[in-house]
């Protein structure tokens, strides 16, 4: 039998710090969550590249999604916040709708964004 080695477990001083920004959708029809996705991720994919998108380390948070009040939650590393606001300010069409996106709140938890 072989012998498996347990894999190291980083310290928190070498972990990537997160960051998750709540933003919500101002459009002029309502939006699914599928479309959202794919034109953040196109947008982006399309903005800053592969390597640029890896280096974020982004993940949109399906669970928080609200449709009735068009909020969701976006997670990324604290160094390319700026990046992630930025790429969303480039996004102007939902399909036929016009979009805006605004910044509610940027924080290290989940918790503390207060998602009521």
């Amino acid at each position: 039998m072989e012998q498996y080695k347990k894999l190291k477990i980083l310290s928190p001083t070498l972990r990537e710090k997160e960051r998750y920004i709540s933003f919500k959708i101002i459009s002029e029809e309502p939006v699914v969550y599928s479309d959202l996705e794919s034109v953040i991720w196109s947008t982006l994919l399309e903005f800053y590249g592969e390597l640029g998108m890896s280096q974020m380390s982004l993940r949109i948070v399906k669970n928080l999604y609200n449709e009735n009040g068009q909020t969701s939650v976006i997670k990324c590393n604290n160094k390319s916040v700026p990046k992630v606001i930025a790429g969303l300010g480039l996004i102007t069409r939902l399909g036929e709708s016009r979009v805006v996106f605004k910044i509610l709140k940027v924080s290290g938890t989940i918790k503390s964004l207060n998602l009521k």
